[in-house]
């Protein structure tokens, strides 16, 4: 999740250096005031704490204690801190400003800015930290009670440790194992200190990417960055699609245009993936998301300013084959969310899936999507879909991994 102001400072960094699922968002400001998220913190030095997470389907969960009580939070580098409305009646913290957001849906809506007075992560306590208050289906659905975002990480070093499942926060680069040579220069600014760096694209051009643990990706790509390599032999367009990809803070995208792409390779601190597959969308930025922590171990070390990745091999090959449709839930039901290359002349997106290899779809909810249940269902190479369109016509597809 990401929220930009319309500040010029930080409209300028975006031009210079330069995206959720889940959280993704896109700002205008409607207070004279300019909006940061960028204060409070911790009064500790010399710190280090080992912050024990679960990883579920691509996103971070771990525990925080605020007013003495253990509150379970998604982990997003690519959002500000959030609380929910039923965490904020309960506190009642103080309204410090309020911002106008437009998600990735296009959606809008005002929300307010509080100030956290205490927030603990293990031993560490921070105080005065901006916060939005935030509600969402998706948030309903994991029982969290918010968001940890980078504003609150902005004066620390963060280590991700994937075979342990542990986030380590320190001040202290020094109590830290450091492979310099997978170090690349990290970029944050202005509102939440959201985590920026660059990639190689096969050997030829630089991508400024986000680092965004809200997003359960390897590598998620704006129509408009694709677009600026149409000419260098660099991206390959495999399929066209139609339909929605996405679920954001506000609900479900517009249903457009989408490409999947092929990257050949692709460099991030010296390690070489091959054959990346990546999906487009209309959002701001591009971003790495919580799929790389399959390869290796991050740190984002805000202090320093500097991103590492630093992986278990040298070369990953990221060769796979994909589904030619995607599925939403949307009213409820269990819909064909995107539908790629020839699938489109047989069924649209919005069509109802009755049935997964005859087993029966119409209770799942949107919390068994989050969780993983059509993926389960999906778990052969082949499928075939019971389906009803929108004049209730019946009709039952086969279809083959590509």
């Amino acid at each position: 999740m990401k929220i930009y102001t319309n500040s010029r400072f930080f409209y300028l960094l975006l031009r210079c250096t330069i995206y959720c699922l889940f959280l993704l968002l896109s700002t205008a400001v409607c207070t004279a005031q300019r909006v940061t998220f960028n204060k409070g913190g911790t009064e500790s030095t010399n710190y280090y704490e080992e912050i024990p997470y679960e990883y579920i389907n691509g996103v971070m969960f771990l525990t925080s204690e605020i007013n003495g009580i253990k509150r379970k939070f998604v982990f997003d580098t690519g959002a500000p801190v959030q609380i929910t409305p039923e965490l904020f009646d309960e506190l009642k913290p103080e309204i410090i400003n309020h911002t106008e957001i437009s998600d990735a849906t296009g959606k809008k809506t005002t929300l307010n800015i509080v100030s956290l007075a205490a927030l603990k992560l293990n031993n560490l306590s921070f105080t005065g930290i901006p916060a939005l208050v935030s509600s969402s289906s998706l948030y309903k659905c994991w029982h969290i009670d918010g968001i940890i975002g980078s504003n609150i990480l902005r004066k620390s070093i963060v280590q991700i440790l994937p075979a342990k499942h542990l986030i380590i926060l320190t001040d202290d680069e020094t109590k830290l194992s450091l492979n310099k040579k997978m170090q690349l220069p990290l970029i944050t600014g202005e509102p939440q200190s959201y985590p920026f760096f660059n990639i190689q694209l096969a050997n030829k051009k630089t991508q400024t990417v986000g680092f965004d643990t809200g997003s359960p990706t390897f590598l998620r790509m704006t129509e408009a960055d694709a677009s600026r390599f149409k000419n260098d032999d660099i991206i390959e367009k495999i399929s066209t699609g139609y339909g929605i990809n996405h679920m954001s803070l506000l609900g479900l995208q517009i249903p457009d245009s989408l490409y999947r792409l092929k990257i050949s390779s692709l460099i991030i601190a010296g390690c070489t993936f091959t054959n990346v597959v990546t999906e487009t969308n209309k959002s701001r930025n591009t971003r790495i998301g919580t799929k790389i922590l399959d390869y290796g171990k991050v740190t984002i070390d805000f202090i320093h300013h500097y991103f590492y990745f630093e992986p278990a091999v040298g070369v990953v090959d990221l060769s796979e084959k994909l589904w030619p449709l995607k599925t939403v839930v949307a009213d409820d039901k269990l819909v064909v969310g995107v539908v790629w290359g020839k699938l489109k002349d047989q069924i649209k997106s919005g069509d109802q899936i009755m049935t997964i290899n005859d087993e029966p779809c119409q209770a799942i909810s949107l919390c068994d999507w989050l969780n993983g249940k059509v993926e389960d269902m999906l778990n052969k190479p082949t499928a075939t879909l019971t389906l009803k369109d929108k004049y209730d016509h019946i009709k039952k597809i086969s279809m083959t991994k590509e």
